[in-house]
């Protein structure tokens, strides 16, 4: 694999508002406003900051059309879509380039056969979606 999936999951974001153990991120230049767990050591602040969005598929689904999203524009996600960038079979983990990268954990391993770099894909997420900030 030439690009490693924790390598293609980085991103920046803003952290706008902090509640209990979840803050709510925005992406600079679009409307998103996602609330996801907090998955630092330290306790989060508000401002900019780099790491990676960690997410868990249920069930991926092969996508021809609909583009890079994620539903809903604001609260926490459920559905993502996107481009597949990179995949670790050995762990069933991939990178997926939605509205920002995504790492992303498959809770089906025969879903890896759908998820080739390249290939457009689609999925429901367990609730648990987070924020962990880069050390």
């Amino acid at each position: 694999m030439a690009t490693s999936v924790n390598d293609s999951a980085r991103t920046r974001v803003d952290i706008e508002r902090v509640d209990a153990d979840r803050v709510v991120v925005s992406i600079p230049g679009n409307a998103y406003s996602i609330s996801l767990r907090w998955g630092g050591e330290d306790p989060p602040t508000t401002g900019r900051m780099h790491g990676w969005v960690q997410a868990h598929a249920l069930k991926v689904q092969a996508a021809s059309a609909g583009g890079r999203f994620i539903e809903p524009l604001s609260g926490a996600p459920r559905i993502m879509a996107g481009r597949v960038e990179a995949v670790d079979t050995e762990s069933a983990t991939i990178a997926l380039r939605c509205v920002l990268p995504v790492h992303v954990a498959l809770e089906r391993r025969e879903d890896l056969s759908l998820c080739t770099p390249g290939a457009m894909v689609n999925f429901h997420v367990r609730s648990d979606a987070a924020f962990v900030p880069q050390a």
